[in-house]
């Protein structure tokens, strides 16, 4: 069984005992459970992701959870934000009216982006999307614009430190 499919059967089996109101089990371990879980391929990440959208499992807070997560791997930041990007009509629908939720789509997506691509991305997509949720995006590009000033005042010097740390 790969990674994926444990995730979906452990994940789903949480869902279902909280839905069915057994006390074992509380909805919010399933936050716990995305945190951890060690997903490392690029197709388990697209999985859960588009599972995230289209299951009637899923509540709606544990979709923006999903969501979240895998934007928090590494290995996942760059396509939860395509993913964020291509979902974005549909996500806005769903939670446009939930100010925090959709706040914190927002910032739970973008908080990790550190390029200069990655900053023109947002700002060519607030200009073509941002409409109503404009005050969310502002905060988010000024997040990210500081993780660009970040890295290009600090990135070289953080690596060397690092580095010599490492050898000594």
């Amino acid at each position: 069984m790969n990674n994926f499919s444990t995730f979906r059967k452990v994940y789903y089996g949480l869902l279902i005992d909280a839905n069915k109101k057994h006390p074992t089990v509380k909805i919010t371990q399933t936050g716990t459970l995305l945190f951890r879980w060690p997903f490392s391929k690029f197709s388990d990440f697209i999985q859960l992701l588009n599972l995230s959208l289209s299951s009637d499992l899923l509540p709606n807070q544990d979709v923006i959870d999903v969501i979240i997560h895998v934007a928090r791997n590494p290995h996942g930041r760059h396509l939860a934000w395509k993913y964020f990007r291509d979902k974005w009509d549909i996500l806005n629908s769903r939670y446009g009216e939930a100010l925090f939720i959709n706040s914190k789509l927002i910032n739970g997506v973008t908080e990790y982006l550190t390029t200069e691509a990655e900053l023109n991305e947002l700002k060519h997509f607030v200009r073509n999307n941002g409409g109503g949720t404009i005050s969310s995006f502002q905060r988010a590009l000024e997040i990210v614009e500081a993780n660009v000033r970040w890295h290009s005042l600090f990135e070289e010097q953080f690596f060397q430190w690092l580095r010599k740390s490492l050898t000594s």
